[in-house]
């Protein structure tokens, strides 16, 4: 049986890792995933180990009194639990806490239960049972139970089992987080364009993943992408199911809905089980989720850009409030719209909006809306608001007044359509963090 040494909160193997996520997260939710994770490897002082290594723990006090805690009610005697030093570190009698115990250290150094009694002394011992406890076929601590020997050994079992249960399924919810929190760092750096080769080699090979496949990058997000959303581990589990069989496929959930790497060896087409997946989203949640998708990438060099067209789509569907799944290769205005660069579009809307304050923009937005909405028909445009159709035709030259273009003539209203479309969809782009 294997000893396992005290190994500190982050072990030199890997915290490169983690300082870069740190230093290149691209939301808070990435912050808050890896929060999660270090506490627990501080927890269990569980490092991150290479791939393929060994894996080797101590326990941290936090978890030992709650372990203790557990046991104490399932017997009257005192509970004592030790580390790989043999030092109390937690027990229902507090002031034996911090105190040596040479039998305890016989446990580890044997694998092997040791009794103390009247003909087995032991420096700092009182007497009962120490048994070890183990995990990944090393002694990882050692639990105690004090009292007389042939009162307390009936319970030793149980204690021993419940002890290790506990830590078994501790670290399984360890190593999960472990794994998101890798996963999640590996899509952040698969989703930028310049990353740390080396980190991500590190990343893939650890969740054996091959980068030499070809993937389309899905984005997934609430309609209402700004209200919180507070059960990230049932979507986790309901993206896994959905896509369950394509073993190349990756996802990460965020703070606002999910992001994808789908595998696309052979060619498949995704839009069927996305929309599953956003029917499925309303009835479990009761929210609406959207999803785009950007073009396939053959490689990872070039994971990058189909997510920045996925989130190039997702923007448009998020502002248009459509329910569809939208693909980057379906966008028309959305696509002029949302990929303007700034200057040029702060251009466009000075020149056809000068002088106009936001009230007189918002009114003259409303008549153009319901003329678009009714193809040009000025008769049917006129019956949306119950006006006549003079009126209706009166406001419209209203707006080629006050802009240089008439909303009647084609090669105007395309102008001004791109010009409303744009200034509608800077002032969403403003209001959300949707992306």
């Amino acid at each position: 049986m294997k000893n396992a040494r005290a190994i500190g909160p982050i072990a030199a193997t890997g915290p490169d890792a983690l300082d870069y996520a740190k230093n290149d997260r691209k939301s808070p939710w990435d912050a808050t995933l890896i929060s999660l994770c270090d506490l627990y490897h501080k927890l269990f002082c569980i490092p991150f180990t290479e791939p393929g290594e060994e894996l080797h723990m101590s326990i941290d006090p936090t978890i030992a009194e709650a372990i203790v805690a557990s046991i104490k009610g399932v017997i009257r005697h005192n509970i004592n639990f030790f580390n790989t030093q043999g030092i109390i570190i937690a027990s229902t009698d507090a002031t034996r806490v911090g105190t040596a115990h040479a039998a305890a250290r016989q446990v580890l150094d044997t694998g092997t239960t040791v009794n103390v009694d009247a003909e087995h002394r032991y420096e700092g011992a009182r007497n009962g049972i120490n048994m070890p406890v183990i995990f990944n076929e090393s002694v990882i601590a050692v639990i105690g139970i004090t009292g007389p020997v042939e009162e307390v050994m009936p319970f030793g079992t149980i204690v021993k089992k419940m002890t290790e249960i506990l830590i078994r399924e501790n670290v399984e919810h360890v190593v999960e987080f472990d794994r998101r929190m890798r996963m999640s760092n590996l899509m952040t750096l698969l989703t930028l364009r310049h990353h740390d080769e080396s980190l991500l080699s590190y990343l893939a090979a650890a969740l054996e993943i091959d980068l030499e496949r070809p993937r389309q990058a899905a984005v997934g997000r609430f309609l209402d992408p700004d209200e919180p959303f507070a059960q990230p581990d049932e979507l986790q589990k309901l993206i896994a199911q959905a896509i369950d069989g394509s073993h190349h496929s990756l996802f990460r959930i965020t703070e606002r809905g999910c992001d994808l790497l789908l595998d696309q060896r052979p060619r498949h087409d995704w839009a069927a089980q996305l929309e599953r997946v956003q029917d499925d989203v309303t009835q479990r949640f009761h929210r609406s989720m959207v999803f785009a998708v950007g073009t396939v990438a053959d490689t990872d060099g070039d994971y990058w850009r189909s997510y920045q067209e996925a989130a190039t789509a997702m923007r448009w569907q998020l502002f248009s409030r459509q329910t569809s799944v939208c693909a980057f290769t379906d966008l028309d205005l959305g696509l002029l719209i949302t990929t303007m660069p700034d200057q040029g579009a702060t251009v466009l809307l000075d020149r056809v909006f000068a002088g106009l304050d936001d009230t007189a923009i918002d009114d003259y937005a409303k008549v153009f809306d319901a003329y678009t909405r009714h193809n040009g028909s000025v008769t049917h445009a006129a019956e949306e608001p119950f006006i006549h159709k003079n009126t209706m035709q009166n406001r419209l030259n209203a707006i080629a007044t006050a802009t240089g273009y008439n909303p009647r003539q084609p090669c105007d209203y395309t102008t001004l359509r791109v010009a409303f479309a744009l200034r509608d969809y800077r002032r969403f782009m403003r209001a959300s963090h949707s992306i």
